[in-house]
């Protein structure tokens, strides 16, 4: 966990200048400080932990999703990996606390209270920051030094759960200001799906070469897997996991049509385990195996 927040989120540069205190790191979270100007990278990547700023003193500003965005203290932001953020910097009295979790870990904690959200939930990832006042501020970090001070003790026989239960009510905290940001907003089932599954499509599209399972999409849709291969199969007729399938096919006829590569590198390519797993893969969507859709299409086979 401490490699990947410094090496995934806070630029080399900010390290060497020692704008950044890594405040307390396990296997399953870690808390750093960070301090002044453009401390982030400035695109993040595609994929990384579950990670979230309280944002204390400063701003901090960037694209995502084609929109210019500016945030100022006191903010809460979480960094929701659907849409990409670019072009982020921070101002020179910025002042941060990150907090990255373990996946597994968060979604562990997030499933004990995912219900209480409800439709939110996606509206919010569209635009996920809400701005906090002073005494809330105040209150997340008296939450946050408490959790660094668990993290900090490996002998406490209740850490992890101790930690589950301070993110879960750091969560809380922020889902309460959701709450009443969007109070007076209803929100359309019917239209939240539609979003969803648009979103869900693109994603596949994008995505579906480096992520055959339903429960990665669901993960970045915050939806369980059930309800997105439920609402898929009423809308499309057909599961999520087929349509990954379906987009994942298209791919690998696509790569197989070329003479120059071979069974193994497209396996590797589209992040199969190994050879013998996509052409298993292959067959059972198809009804022959790679070799064979080669052969029908003329191509010399290469393995």
């Amino acid at each position: 966990m401490k490699e990947n927040i410094i090496f995934q989120w806070i630029n080399d540069k900010s390290i060497a200048n020692r704008q950044v205190e890594i405040l307390a790191a396990n296997d399953k979270m870690t808390i750093l400080k960070a301090q002044g100007e453009n401390v982030i990278c400035p695109d993040l990547l595609e994929e990384s932990h579950p990670t979230f700023l309280f944002l204390s003193k400063g701003k901090l500003n960037f694209w995502m999703n084609g929109d210019y965005i500016e945030i100022q203290a006191p903010s809460h932001i979480d960094f929701i990996l659907i849409y990409p953020w670019k072009k982020i910097k921070t101002s020179k009295d910025f002042e941060g606390y990150f907090v990255t979790t373990e996946q597994s870990f968060f979604i562990k904690v997030s499933a004990s209270i995912r219900s209480k959200f409800g439709g939110l939930i996606y509206q919010y990832a569209q635009k996920p920051f809400v701005p906090l006042n002073e005494e809330t501020i105040q209150r997340i970090i008296l939450f946050l030094h408490l959790l660094i001070a668990i993290i900090k003790q490996p002998e406490y026989h209740f850490r992890y759960e101790v930690m589950e239960n301070m993110l879960r009510t750091l969560q809380l905290e922020i889902w309460n200001i959701v709450f009443n940001l969007y109070k007076n907003e209803v929100v359309d089932e019917q239209q939240l799906w539609s979003d969803i599954l648009s979103h869900f499509l693109h994603l596949v599209r994008t995505n579906c070469r480096y992520h055959h399972e339903v429960k990665w999409y669901a993960n970045q849709l915050c939806v369980s897997s059930d309800a997105l291969s439920a609402r898929a199969r009423r809308t499309y007729d057909k599961s999520a996991g087929q349509i990954i399938d379906e987009y994942l096919m298209i791919e690998a006829k696509a790569y197989l049509q070329n003479p120059s590569q071979s069974i193994q590198y497209i396996a590797e390519l589209l992040c199969f385990s190994d050879q013998a797993s996509f052409c298993k893969f292959f067959k059972r969507c198809c009804g022959i195996s790679p070799s064979e859709f080669k052969k029908a299409q003329g191509l010399t086979m290469r393995t």
